[in-house]
């Protein structure tokens, strides 16, 4: 087998690892009721569970990225290693603002949840 092939079917194994791993279930209410307690309940339950949706994906995405990111880095010859570190640096950038915005979601979150 050449390199190429070597590499495509080991990001393909790593992914499917990770995507073994996620055993999460989402369940989301849709509101009914008429009083505004209820609805207000509801439409937290939803936003609850979208914000843990968007979070999930990101954090895949970026676990994703890195895994590439590092065989890339891994399989590279040196000259073409410095071009992978500049990519790296735009990595980690997106990876801090990203978790950044994940956890002042989060706590806007508990904010709004405490205030009732």
């Amino acid at each position: 087998m050449n390199k190429k092939m070597v590499k495509v079917l080991s990001t393909l194994v790593i992914i499917l690892m990770l995507l073994s791993t996620v055993s999460t279930v989402f369940a989301i209410s849709i509101p009914t009721g008429n009083t505004n307690a209820a609805g207000a309940a509801n439409l937290n339950n939803v936003i609850n569970a979208i914000l843990g949706i968007a979070q999930i994906v990101g954090v895949g995405v970026a676990v994703i990225m890195l895994i590439v990111l590092a065989i890339k880095y891994i399989s590279a010859a040196p000259g073409d290693k410095a071009e992978i570190k500049k990519h790296a640096v735009i990595y980690v950038v997106g990876a801090i603002i990203l978790f950044a915005a994940a956890g002042i979601l989060g706590i806007i979150q508990t904010l709004a949840s405490n205030v009732k």
